[in-house]
């Protein structure tokens, strides 16, 4: 199984991609926020207690389960930032190796003009992700979004790029 991993920060246009590569390649879509969702139905709240190492536990078996269903490509989003997720991300790249999943991780990296503009979208309003641009600030500023150091890593510059442009990169970057 070929696994695009979307990464980035809030507003890079992760979802947007994802949803782009499942609706015109084929890709099966496994957003971030599905288990975020998920988890919250039972957390009172985002980070509390144990819920970053359940909610990850559950993206995981979740991968291993589409390798097992005989799923080809698939499209996974993540906010992951490179020093304070670091731990987690080395365990999915050996969770990755130990499934005999191809991995690529993607990373989008508009201008941050371009994520204040874009965290005020109607769509993010109306979900859990983060849709306020003082609080995007906090984030910006407390965390450093860098690619995953990976052999099969791409960065892209989405600020002025489609969603159409941004999936066809991707596209010819996995083969």
């Amino acid at each position: 199984m070929k696994v695009v991993w979307l990464h980035g920060p809030p507003a890079a246009g992760k979802l947007t991609v994802a949803k782009k590569l499942s609706e015109d390649f084929g890709y099966k879509l496994f957003h971030n926020h599905l288990t975020v969702d998920l988890s919250l139905s039972i957390y009172d709240a985002f980070g509390e207690k144990d819920f970053c190492e359940f909610t990850n536990q559950i993206r995981r078996i979740v991968l291993a389960k589409a390798q097992a269903l005989g799923v080809t490509h698939l499209v996974m989003t993540s906010m992951t930032c490179s020093e304070s997720d670091a731990q987690e991300i080395q365990k999915y790249l050996a969770f990755f190796i130990k499934q005999g999943i191809d991995v690529y991780p993607i990373h989008l990296n508009p201008v941050h003009k371009a994520l204040y503009k874009r965290v005020m979208s109607e769509e993010r309003a109306d979900s859990h992700k983060l849709s306020c641009q003082h609080s995007l600030e906090k984030v910006l500023t407390k965390m450093v979004f860098k690619g995953i150091e990976h052999k099969k890593t791409l960065s892209i510059d989405n600020t002025d790029l489609s969603e159409n442009e941004v999936a066809q990169l991707i596209v010819e970057h996995v083969g």
